[in-house]
């Protein structure tokens, strides 16, 4: 379970990372969060990564059916 926990912080911060666009102080809107309790959660907040769906992570949901679906431009163009 340790090692699923620092895993999973791994890719928040990957995911923090990739949703900040490396753009701080230039009106990007803060990272979004990716891991939730629910999977109602999840799908939720999936259109705002592009994608849909969530997938189980542990005892959390993650955004998007399938684990690296997530765009980095959060669906924008």
């Amino acid at each position: 379970m340790i090692k699923f926990r620092a895993f999973a912080a791994l890719v928040l911060i990957g995911l923090s990372a990739a949703c900040s666009n490396a753009g701080a102080g230039n009106g990007d809107p803060q990272p979004k969060q990716a891991m939730f309790k629910t999977r109602e959660e999840a799908e939720a907040a999936a259109g705002g990564f592009g994608c849909k769906g969530a997938h189980k992570m542990g005892d959390m949901w993650m955004v998007c059916e399938q684990h690296g679906e997530v765009k980095t431009n959060h669906g924008h163009n």
